[in-house]
């Protein structure tokens, strides 16, 4: 256990304990082909812990405003049906908690706020691609929508693939890694949830898989006498980590579309901003990023993270490639281009 101040830090985000089912005749099944997941701390009383946190003059107040929400029967988050079967709301409500005390609004609404022009962009690719409106907030779950993101197991980038999950949606190589490319992830990511949905036919199954991966989903629901992601999880036959993913999915997505049932207060996204909005100039041989950015008297930061693919910011040597730039900047950078190719 890590010391009593990053405990308290981290508690916001705990796993639950174990509820106590039997897995003699049940068939647990690993993480697909990843490492350990990173630590989670065990809270057996989550409700309690996440009270004690309030200051005590407070408590009364928030423990009866609390408990009067653990009482509501979620049917719908984020475009998902949720069933109202004990557990499932059990768990949405114990995420939802976490995140009504004061560390866990500012923390919500930092996150929200600072990731907003890529909130922006997923929310256009999920409406255009029909899908529902909860996965706009996957990347909070997975990288707090930091495109430089890098877990422990290797994950990188917005939707933290892995580099053995990244076909056939991305491309890695010695030049280009575009796991962190926000834009390009983000079309992988979608594309591939949307591979889950059509192989198990269910939302959180399919978010679930987009986790644990979809072989271990396939051996887990193998093993279970019912196809649900809820009787999976509560029988334990998923990973923790997966057992903890899709509620807090559904709890972010719940607060997000309520936020005033539940006095929780989140940045407003202005919709006009021109969140996606770039010029791309082809170059065919390789094309150092900072000379670029010298001659075109560009911010090098800003054309970097542009380009954030390019993790030896320079462009391939051995093929062409087309540089991303802000709006208005291609006719420029091919005569500046011309003159250094």
């Amino acid at each position: 256990m890590k010391s009593s101040k990053k405990t308290l830090f981290t508690l916001f985000f705990l796993v639950t304990a174990s509820l106590g089912f039997s897995e003699s005749a049940l068939e647990r099944v690993e993480l697909e082909e990843l490492p350990p997941a990173d630590e989670y701390y065990i809270d057996d009383s989550p409700l309690k812990q996440i009270l004690r946190l309030f200051d005590e003059e407070d408590y009364a107040r928030q423990k009866a405003f609390l408990e009067q929400k653990q009482r509501k029967t979620i049917r719908k988050a984020g475009g998902i049906n949720v069933s109202g079967g004990q557990y499932e709301q059990k768990m949405i409500h114990e995420f939802i908690a976490r995140y009504m005390t004061n560390f866990g609004k500012q923390n919500l609404y930092k996150i929200l706020d600072d990731g907003e022009a890529y909130r922006l962009y997923v929310r256009q690719e999920v409406k255009k691609r029909r899908l529902p409106q909860l996965l706009e907030y996957l990347p909070l779950v997975e990288s707090e929508y930091k495109p430089t993101a890098k877990s422990r197991s290797g994950a990188r980038g917005l939707w933290q693939f892995m580099e053995n999950s990244i076909a056939p949606f991305l491309t890695k190589d010695d030049w280009i890694d575009e796991r962190l490319d926000p834009w390009k992830s983000t079309g992988a990511a979608l594309s591939k949830l949307e591979d889950n949905y059509r192989m198990f036919g269910d939302w959180p199954l399919a978010i679930g898989a987009y986790n644990c991966g979809a072989g271990a989903m396939r051996r887990a629901l193998n093993a279970s006498p019912v196809k649900s992601f809820w009787y999976l999880a509560e029988h334990k036959l998923i990973p923790e980590e997966t057992i903890q993913y899709v509620p807090k999915l559904l709890a972010i997505a719940e607060i997000a579309e309520n936020g005033e049932e539940y006095k929780v207060s989140l940045p407003l996204m202005s919709e006009s901003r021109h969140f996606a909005d770039f010029d791309y100039v082809r170059v065919k041989r390789s094309l150092s990023l900072r000379r670029l950015a010298h001659d075109l008297r560009l911010d090098y930061e800003t054309l970097k993270a542009l380009n954030a693919a390019l993790i030896k910011e320079a462009t391939p040597p051995d093929r062409a490639y087309d540089i991303r730039l802000p709006m208005g900047l291609a006719e420029s950078a091919r005569q500046v281009i011309e003159t250094i190719q």
